[in-house]
């Protein structure tokens, strides 16, 4: 019986080293556990406490910050720009007039020409916005108003000018003026809807990426005076014997409303606490609609009083969808001041913007479009409160 015992005690002193072993490796993760609570307390506690350019969140809210509830801010803007509609060619010189008066008038040249066109000028405008600065995660919702009113006026004089938007490929001018007069009017309205939220991409740079709507509506109107050098009427291309001296008088006119989604993001490179870089990108497509697109073409004669019409069009609605990019650079300077509770900041950049395909004044004729732009000037105030 002793025997059999004593073959026992290695087997019980085999068990008590494996109990302890369970036990010390027990009360180390127990300890590790603590530890680590700690540290995620202490990194909490770190966090309610961020300071601007530190990295203690993964992407904390750039601000500006709100403390109870939600802020409201305002922004307005003073906009001088250059509005650009392509494609209005409104007078033209250095074509053959086609007449000869002896043999070597028929191998003449003409002296040299040019085309002068309408649709560009500088102008100045506005933006106001109203937004909202909320307490969720540090979301923001954005509402801004752009209005601008641009025109445009060009008169060429001088003998055998003709309208190049009425030259035949094969035919030459179908005649010739003194001179041509035109005028481009511009009204151009743009509300933006932005939902958007602004974080540090890294220390010294933040993002504010953003989806929302954008709505517009406009009126654009072209018209052409032309003071001919004889228009002589035929039928079956057989001169009838009787002559208008003009005017011709040619006027062209659609309006355009549009709604749709927009998305882009704001970029900001800080220098300092108060100086950065701004860039803002924003691409959009609306559903769009052309309505009232006229067209009316008539020539006068001032001997006799009458007058021969030309055209006389009035298009259905058109509708298709347009696509819009807007490209912002920048500087800005910005202050917070009254313990933080305010903001304020003031920017100026250079803002351009393509309205693709979407002129339609020459929709009515030939089923052509052609590009719409602004760009220029913009110096932003905003004010958080």
């Amino acid at each position: 019986m002793e025997m059999k015992l004593r073959k026992l005690w290695p087997l019980v002193g085999t068990m008590l080293g494996l109990t302890s072993s369970v036990f010390a490796h027990s009360n180390y993760q127990n300890s590790t556990t603590s530890s680590s609570a700690s540290d995620a307390s202490m990194d909490s506690s770190s966090q309610s406490t961020y300071q601007r350019g530190t990295f203690r969140e993964i992407t904390p809210s750039a601000g500006p910050r709100v403390t109870n509830g939600a802020d409201v801010f305002i922004t307005a803007d003073f906009i001088w720009w250059k509005a650009s509609e392509e494609g209005l060619s409104s007078s033209g010189s250095g074509l053959n007039t086609g007449g000869a008066t002896d043999a070597a008038d028929v191998f003449s040249s003409p002296s040299k020409g040019k085309i002068v066109a309408v649709g560009e000028d500088w102008a100045p405008g506005f933006k106001v916005g109203l937004g909202l600065n909320m307490g969720h995660d540090g979301w923001d919702l954005y509402a801004q108003y752009t209005w601008l009113h641009a025109s445009d006026s060009k008169t060429q004089k001088g003998p055998n000018l003709y309208l190049p938007e009425y030259v035949p490929a094969d035919q030459g001018p179908s005649y010739f003026s003194t001179e041509n007069s035109a005028k481009w009017d511009l009204h151009f309205n743009v509300i933006d809807l932005e939902l958007g939220r602004n974080f540090y991409l890294s220390q010294f740079l933040t993002m504010r990426p953003h989806i929302g709507l954008k709505g517009t509506w406009q009126d654009h109107d072209w018209k052409i005076t032309s003071k001919l050098d004889g228009f002589e009427v035929r039928v079956n291309n057989q001169p009838q014997g009787v002559a208008l001296t003009g005017p011709a008088n040619i006027s062209k006119h659609y309006d355009v409303w549009g709604i749709g989604v927009r998305g882009g993001f704001n970029i900001a490179w800080y220098m300092s606490k108060s100086w950065s870089f701004y860039g803002d990108l924003a691409l959009s497509t609306l559903w769009t609609n052309y309505h009232k697109l006229t067209y009316t073409a008539k020539i006068d004669d001032t001997t006799t009083g009458n007058s021969r019409g030309l055209a006389n069009i009035d298009s259905d609605n058109l509708y298709t969808c347009k696509y819009i990019a807007e490209l912002e650079l920048g500087l800005r300077w910005e202050t917070w001041f009254y313990d933080d509770n305010y903001h304020f900041a003031i920017q100026a950049g250079w803002e351009q913007q393509t309205w693709v395909n979407w002129s339609a004044f020459h929709e009515l004729l030939y089923s052509m479009t052609n590009d719409f732009s602004v760009q220029g000037l913009n110096l932003k105030f905003r004010f958080d409160f």
